[in-house]
């Protein structure tokens, strides 16, 4: 005997329309973001740590706690995310003087660099993905 189907219907409702609309929309453009990033052999990721050290980092390093709270994204594993930046030359670790528990993250010259390269194009890329949309529709 065939069951009745009660949970799922070909309606969607109004809030599940939207979600779904939402993941899509961030599936699409999270898709062209990592694929603007592969060019400047960085990952999405490791920009936004660049970025975060470069507007934040005042001399004195920023804790990977720190860096975490501001990812756009949750990365799983911080400490293997600013491994590969240290190889990469973009960023230094030092331990922290008074407890050497804490280690802080500097921006390196190299990942000032890149930063520097990578963020006006960026700009240009973000502006000319939505030269369709006014100002008021995009805020």
């Amino acid at each position: 005997t065939k069951r009745p189907k009660t949970a799922l219907t070909e309606e969607v409702e109004p809030s599940q329309g939207a979600f779904l609309h939402m993941l899509r929309t961030h599936d699409l453009f999270w898709s062209e973001h990592l694929k603007f990033f592969q060019d400047f052999d960085i990952t999405a990721q490791q920009y936004n740590v660049l970025r975060i050290l470069y507007v934040m980092e005042d001399g004195k390093g920023i804790s990977c706690q720190t860096i975490g709270r501001f990812l756009l994204n949750r990365v799983p594993d911080i400490t293997r995310l600013l491994d590969r930046l240290e190889q990469a030359g973009m960023i230094e670790r030092r331990r922290c003087c008074t407890d050497r528990r804490v280690v802080r993250a500097y921006l390196s010259p190299l990942g000032h660099d890149k930063v520097e390269a990578v963020h006006p194009l960026l700009l240009a890329y973000l502006r000319k993905r939505f030269s369709h949309m006014s100002t008021e529709e995009i805020l």
